[in-house]
């Protein structure tokens, strides 16, 4: 089932000489990329590997942005699109991949000499393995996996996480998440793969105290002492022995990637209209968490373009390609989800802000002192981690930032905390911002999409 030329996206030649006049992406291992071998691969070489990717036949399922001034974002897409060519050479060097869990900090894998990958970075990982599908066969076999994961663990678990991708083989050599943070079924699908297929893959659980954590200090020095666990147990895998100096190296490196990401988004937030679409603003963001390319020093270098080029919009009054000048803003809520950027957009609105994974991104680590200590405080302190009165009041600060006009509450079928949380959050979020609300529980079957999409229509039409 092959795809249609006429409906692959090019990038056009106009932007090719300032694009090339751009900076190199340094890679963790010292290599620099070039904006000249960046542009091939984009040009030439992506779109023959991956031509689902660069399909525009169906404008809301669109994966490349036509806004093609972000030079950040090409190279973004660059970083997306060669992950199984880089960890490939990585793990030849005998760099092992650690699967973690979405909505915490990746320092301490990197720091132990690993790669630390969440679950939606797995899921680009497995995808970018085979080549040549199109836009139906790429959805397909996405159906197809995820079914699988289903039958295998549970139809009641709002993500699979990965399950279905480290059990066909993707060689992930560790799952280490960290239990209970912000999802209740991160114990249970580890669990999971001790009586599946593969049972060479090393399993770790951190375990990650509640109740007011942030306030008590045996919770935090035990906490520590489970990180030190943890990097002695990828230590066993790489035979070196990681030290403190390691991880304070590796904090101060992703805390300049916190800190770019916060100046950006308070740069973006300042703009009369938004300096870049939805998506574009999502891809900005999720390089702030220093681990969606498999690579933060990659990430870190793109970021640092992205906030210059930001602030140049904002200065010059550039608006984001496709977005109103009116445009309704959204702020959304809630763990793994976010409506199509691009239909929010059609109908009048922009999506401003996320509190999921915003959360560890906004917390900046102490850089003198104990590095266990320093990072295992920062951890407990997540305001996504919170009790419920206390993360909706920083969620509600988050939003009067982002100039928000309506909250957006979305969580997944059989997500049994946020969706016990949700009306609690909202509630209180209100209370706070008096902002009008909606709840609406994402079908992670896809069965719904249009439901929600013309529910949120609806939303934003009100607003």
């Amino acid at each position: 089932m092959g795809t249609n030329e006429s409906h692959l996206f090019r990038y056009p030649e106009a932007i090719k000489e300032e694009f090339l006049a751009g900076a190199d992406i340094v890679l963790r291992d010292g290599t620099r990329v070039a904006p000249a071998e960046i542009w091939a691969y984009l040009t030439e070489e992506g779109p023959a590997k991956y031509p689902h990717i660069y399909d525009q036949s169906n404008y809301f399922g669109r994966r490349i942005s036509g806004d093609v001034g972000l030079s950040y974002a090409l190279k973004a897409n660059y970083l997306l699109m060669t992950m199984n060519d880089r960890i490939s050479r990585a793990k030849a060097r005998g760099v092992p991949v650690v699967f973690v869990q979405g909505g915490q900090s990746v320092d301490p894998y990197y720091a132990a000499g690993a790669i630390g990958l969440r679950p939606a970075s797995t899921g680009i990982w497995a995808r970018r393995k085979e080549t040549g599908l199109s836009r139906n066969e790429e959805d397909l076999r996405g159906q197809k996996r995820r079914q699988k994961a289903y039958n295998e663990i549970s139809i009641e678990v709002c993500n699979s996480a990965g399950y279905e991708h480290i059990q066909d083989g993707l060689a992930v050599d560790m799952i280490a998440p960290f239990s209970c943070l912000r999802c209740s079924d991160v114990s249970y699908g580890l669990e999971a793969h001790r009586h599946g297929q593969r049972q060479d893959v090393k399993l770790l659980l951190i375990d990650y105290p509640l109740d007011h954590q942030r306030d008590k200090e045996w919770a935090i020095t035990y906490f520590a002492d489970n990180l030190r666990r943890l990097t002695r147990s990828i230590d066993e895998l790489t035979g070196r022995t990681t030290t403190a100096d390691d991880l304070s190296a590796e904090i101060k490196l992703h805390n300049e990637g916190r800190r770019l990401a916060v100046e950006i988004a308070d740069l973006w937030w300042s703009a009369p209209v938004p300096p870049t679409n939805g998506k574009d603003r999502r891809d900005i963001f999720q390089m702030g968490g220093m681990e969606v390319h498999a690579d933060p020093t990659a990430s870190l270098s793109v970021l640092r373009e992205a906030r210059d080029l930001i602030a140049k919009r904002v200065e010059t009054g550039v608006h984001g390609l496709g977005v109103a000048t009116d445009a309704s803003r959204i702020f959304i809520c809630g763990s793994c989800v976010s409506p199509n950027e691009y239909r929010v957009e059609q109908a009048g609105g922009i999506i401003v802000g996320n509190d999921n994974h915003w959360s560890d991104i906004t917390t900046i680590v102490e850089e003198t002192g104990d590095p266990y200590y320093n990072l295992a405080k920062a951890i407990l302190s997540y305001p996504y981690e919170q009790p419920i009165k206390e993360r909706a009041r920083w969620t509600a600060e988050q939003i009067k930032k982002s100039r928000a006009d309506g909250v957006l509450f979305l969580y997944k079928w059989g997500c049994n905390t946020q969706s016990a949380a949700a009306r609690m959050i909202v509630d209180e979020i209100k209370a706070q911002t008096g902002l009008p609300t909606l709840i609406i529980e994402d079908d992670m079957q896809r069965s719904q999409t249009e439901q929600m999409h013309n529910r949120i229509s609806a939303f934003i039409e009100m607003l």
